[in-house]
């Protein structure tokens, strides 16, 4: 189980490095370019079935988050400290399903890393904001 964790997340940032780099349009620009202010690979890995890896850029926002604005909010507010992202507060089931998420990056050039297990997804998802892992 541990090779295929790590082999998942080998594979998702060589996966979000592939999509930074497509997503950089092959233009002259008039002046040099801008570094994001910040910049992570999300992972959300289950315990049982498939992982899924989100790229977020912030400052100018984007990546393949669905709501990288929302997620580079959050992020601000906290220094690009995951961990001290408050809780969104609301129900999850009591469903036992371990999933762990991850967030790995640099904020204002300085590395960030965040990883924690959760009984499920729901639970995930709400005791990080509610926005990064969704």
């Amino acid at each position: 189980m541990h090779m295929s964790r790590a082999r998942f997340r080998w594979a998702a940032a060589l996966a979000g490095i592939a999509v930074v780099a497509q997503a950089a349009p092959a233009q002259a620009s008039p002046g040099p370019a801008r570094e994001p202010v910040g910049a992570y690979l999300l992972t959300v890995a289950p315990e049982h079935g498939h992982g899924t890896a989100k790229r977020l850029l912030c400052d100018p926002d984007g990546g393949t988050h669905p709501a990288a604005a929302e997620a580079c909010d959050q992020l601000a507010s906290v220094d690009g400290e995951v961990a001290r992202i408050a809780a969104r507060p609301g129900p999850c089931t009591m469903e036992y399903a371990p999933v762990r998420v991850s967030a790995d990056g640099t904020w204002r050039g300085k590395p960030r890393r965040f990883a924690e297990t959760y009984p499920n997804r729901c639970a995930a998802v709400r005791e990080t904001g509610g926005v990064l892992f969704r």
